[in-house]
C-alpha cells in the first residue's frame, strides 16, 4: 500500500496512475471528492480518501485508513500536498507564514510521523516533493521557497536516522503544467518567458515528474538514499546569456 497526498491532480493524480499500472494499491488523499470519485472508478487499486492536510487529526484518520487497507504495512510515501502564495515579504503577515507552512511543511512531517510504523514493517521509500523553490530563492515567494527548503532538509535528516529501513529522497520539480502552475502564471507570455529560462525550452508534465518518483519508491533505487534529484529541464544548471534568451 502507498499514500500520495495531494493526489487528485497534477503530479500528485499523475503517481497515483503510475503506481496503478504497476499493479500496486495506492491511497489518494486529496480535497476534490469528485476527483476522486473519478480516480477510484478509473485507476484498478486506487482508493480515495478526502482530507485537510493542514488539520493532523485528518492527516492521522488517512494514515490509519491506508495502515488498515494494507494490514499495517506501507510501502511508500509521497508528501506532494502542496500550495503556493505570492506576496511580498513586507506585506506578508504570520498567517500567510502558517497557512503556507502548515500544508507544504507540517504535513509532510505529519504523515511521515504517522506513517513510520508502517513504512519500517514493509521497509518502505518516502519521496518528499520540493521545488526547484527550495533549492534558490525566487521574488515574491520567500515563505514558499521557506517551505520548500524544509522539506529539502528533514529528508536528508530522516535518511540519516532510519536509512537502514526506510529510504527517504527528495525530488525538485521545475515549471510543470498543472492546475497550480496555470493559476500562478496566468497570462500565457509570462509562460514564454519562462519557457526562454528552461535548455529544454519547454514546460514538464506531470507524468514526468512520476515517473521519477515512481523510480524513488521502487527497488530500482535501493541504493538511492538522501538524494535530492532535480526535475526541471535545465533551468537551474546556470544562468542562460542573452544570446540564447533572445528578446525578451
Amino acid at each position: 500500500m502507498y499514500i500520495v497526498t495531494g493526489a487528485t491532480h497534477g503530479i500528485g493524480r499523475a503517481c497515483v496512475a503510475h503506481l496503478s499500472r504497476l499493479g500496486e494499491q495506492v491511497l489518494a488523499v486529496g480535497r476534490d471528492a469528485a476527483a476522486g470519485a473519478e480516480i477510484e472508478a478509473t485507476l484498478p487499486g486506487a482508493h480515495f480518501i478526502a482530507a485537510d492536510v493542514s488539520v493532523p487529526a485528518e492527516i492521522r484518520h488517512a494514515v490509519d485508513h491506508a495502515l488498515a487497507l494494507g494490514g499495517g504495512t506501507l510501502k511508500g510515501l509521497v508528501n506532494n500536498a502542496g500550495m503556493s502564495r505570492r506576496v511580498g515579504f513586507l506585506e506578508a503577515e504570520a498567517e500567510d507564514w502558517d497557512v503556507v507552512l502548515d500544508v507544504n511543511a507540517r504535513s509532510a512531517f505529519l504523515f511521515t510521523r504517522y506513517a513510520l510504523p508502517g513504512l519500517q514493517a514493509g521497509r518502505g521509500s518516502v519521496v518528499n516533493v520540493s521545488s526547484i523553490a527550495g533549492k534558490v530563492g525566487e521574488e515574491g515567494l520567500a515563505i514558499y521557497c521557506a517551505s520548500k527548503a524544509a522539506l529539502l532538509g528533514m529528508t536528508q535528516a530522516l535518511a540519516l536516522e532510519f536509512g537502514a529501513e526506510v529510504r527517504f529522497n527528495a525530488i525538485c520539480p521545475g515549471q510543470i503544467a498543472t492546475r497550480m502552475m496555470s493559476r500562478i502564471l496566468g497570462e500565457d507570455d509570462t509562460r514564454r518567458r519562462l519557457e526562454l529560462r528552461i535548455p529544454a525550452g519547454r514546460f514538464g508534465t506531470p507524468e514526468e515528474v512520476a515517473d521519477v518518483i515512481g523510480w524513488l519508491l521502487s527497488p530500482a533505487s535501493a541504493y538511492v538514499n538522501g538524494a535530492v534529484i532535480t526535475v526541471d529541464g535545465g533551468e537551474t544548471a546556470g544562468l542562460r546569456t542573452p544570446r540564447e534568451l533572445g528578446r525578451v
